[in-house]
């Protein structure tokens, strides 16, 4: 003749398997999740991040042959300030550069926004430039002087900024 042996759980027991279950079954998730994360950042080489974005700014006068840069104009012989930037370490995609012209003081006087596409899989430089008008302007009229700044931003945020000297 055969027994049947039957295990009586009680309430508490079950809650307890339940507990040991559950626990088990998160151990198990957060392990592999760990191992995912691992294998993700062995596979994309674990080196270096990418070096920042970078920008540099000068300055010239439209009016002078070459246009070489400097640093000081007056106000009275400058026709239009040329600013010249020069980002590096852009990545690949579609971007908004700002130029923002800021009188002493720290207020915008005019600030401009272009689109730009860097093509390819990696890094590139990339150059612009912007004209702002002086001779019949305010700034001319009112011989707004002083030490002005320009602000670089790359996708709304902040790269350079340069200071240029505007003397009577």
């Amino acid at each position: 003749m055969r027994r049947k042996i039957v295990f009586l759980r009680s309430p508490k027991r079950q809650r307890e398997l339940t507990k040991l279950l559950l626990g088990s079954i998160t151990a198990f998730m957060l392990s592999s999740v760990s191992a995912c994360q691992m294998q993700s950042m062995s596979g994309s080489g674990g080196g270096a991040p990418p070096p920042a974005v970078s920008a540099s700014i000068s300055f010239c006068d439209d009016g002078v042959a070459s246009c070489p840069p400097a640093s000081s104009f007056s106000v009275a012989s400058l026709r239009d300030l040329v600013v010249k930037i020069n980002w590096e370490n852009v990545p690949a995609g579609n971007h908004t550069e700002s130029v923002e012209l800021l009188i002493p003081g720290g207020a915008a006087y005019r600030v401009t926004q272009d689109g730009f596409l860097i093509l390819g899989s990696s890094a590139g430089p990339f150059s612009a430039q912007r004209t702002f008008p002086v001779v019949g302007t305010a700034i001319s009229q009112r011989q707004m002087t002083g030490n002005w700044s320009v602000r670089a931003s790359l996708d709304g945020q902040p790269v350079a900024t340069q200071f240029v000297e505007l003397t009577p």
